[in-house]
């Protein structure tokens, strides 16, 4: 069976909670609503249609990035693979008699699972800042490895830094690494 793959835009329903699973993985999970906008045929005014509510999830550094780059009320793009979920929602309430009673209520869930979140710009400004994948030394301290990619192209034997001024990787020398995980984007 194929996997279906959908483009969903909308706004945050909820602030992103990262968590951790037992085995390490970080996660997180937000709602997304989507509403159409939709013309009446009678005035010809236009109007908000049905929301649909979708389950976004992201894993590993995605999940990392989506806490940090949106919340609730943002506009955002998504894309991943569509499922489809049903579940159960138990809670109690008081009976005719005043007894406790549980009551489960089915419930069904679009998901978009392993989900590039983007914010919509077509709604306002962002700004990127690349992640540094970083790993945590004994110490404590995170210490990233490997050197970042360039933004803009270099031809051999050009610094992207201009003449006169160090190197953003390089550090000076006796100065210990900063303990900073991300890195502004160059223009």
């Amino acid at each position: 069976m194929s996997d279906v793959h959908v483009t969903v835009v909308g706004h945050v329903g909820q602030d992103p909670v990262l968590y951790t699973a037992e085995s390490g993985t970080r996660w997180t999970s937000i709602r997304v609503a989507s509403t159409r906008r939709v013309r009446d045929a009678r005035t010809g005014e236009w109007g908000d249609g049905p929301t649909m509510w979708f389950t976004v999830r992201a894993f590993g550094d995605r999940a990392t990035n989506l806490t940090g780059s949106v919340h609730r009320g943002t506009p955002v793009v998504v894309t991943g693979r569509l499922a489809y979920e049903e579940y159960e929602v138990r809670k109690e309430e008081r009976g005719a008699d005043g007894e406790l009673v549980e009551v489960r209520t089915p419930r069904q869930a679009m998901v978009v699972e392993n989900a590039s979140v983007a914010v919509d710009v077509s709604r306002g400004v962002a700004q990127y800042t690349r992640t540094v994948h970083t790993d945590v030394v004994p110490n404590g301290a995170p210490q990233a490895f490997g050197r970042p990619e360039r933004d803009r192209w270099e031809t051999p034997g050009e610094s992207a830094a201009p003449a006169g001024e160090a190197d953003e990787d390089e550090e000076p020398a006796g100065e210990e690494s900063t303990t900073d995980v991300r890195e502004p984007a160059l223009v």
